[in-house]
């Protein structure tokens, strides 16, 4: 299992996203690990378009010699980082992979949940409840930040298309996740949902 997201999340000057969504595909494209490029046109950045780019890492050793790459020649992400408002990158653990994925994914939805203060931990356990009762139905990735702010719990899902997102959404006010979705109104302080288009996938 993967151990590791680097998130790297940029919105793009108006009139720009191409151009920077071009720049971060030929950089996935240069490299070997696994991700995706993805573009949420209706992310309310208050300006361009948002444009997230994830890689998949096995150990924080992989991270560091990223991070060291990056060091090294830092000319590569200024070149599309010139295009920006606004660039941050993160690191997220994992602590359960997204499983039985659509063989062509489309669209992501990441569900960036904020647990009340010293929560976090009990969240998680909830949102792991709740993964595991979609059975052999797709199951999110669930993650945390390594490093920022430690009261945000993370699910990211993967449809193959808006409707299988909304069924998949409609699919949690059932009976079944009743008792665990109240379980997560209770330890929550906010929750926000955005929804991209996934444009470049690295198995």
């Amino acid at each position: 299992m993967p151990n590791y997201v680097l998130q790297s999340r940029r919105v793009a000057k108006p009139g720009l996203g191409q151009k920077v969504l071009d720049a971060v595909v030929d950089q996935f494209k240069t490299g070997s690990t696994q991700g995706n490029v993805s573009i949420s046109v209706n992310a309310p950045t208050g300006s361009g378009h948002l444009i997230v780019g994830a890689r998949v890492l096995d150990s924080i050793d992989e991270i560091e010699k990223v991070n060291d790459n990056v060091v090294n020649d830092m000319s590569i992400l200024d070149s599309i980082d010139t295009h920006c408002t606004d660039v941050q990158a993160q690191i997220l653990r994992v602590l359960a992979p997204g499983e039985n994925l659509p063989a062509k994914p489309k669209y992501m939805a990441r569900n960036i949940i904020k647990a009340k203060s010293g929560k976090a931990p009990e969240l998680a356990a909830v949102l792991l409840e709740i993964r595991d009762l979609y059975g052999d139905d797709m199951k999110p990735l669930i993650t945390v930040p390594y490093v920022g702010n430690q009261d945000i719990v993370r699910a990211t899902a993967i449809y193959d298309s808006l409707a299988s997102f909304e069924k998949h959404s409609d699919a949690i006010t059932g009976d079944k996740f009743k008792s665990a979705v109240q379980k997560v109104r209770d330890l929550r302080q906010a929750y926000v949902r955005h929804t991209a288009r996934m444009v470049y996938v690295a198995n």
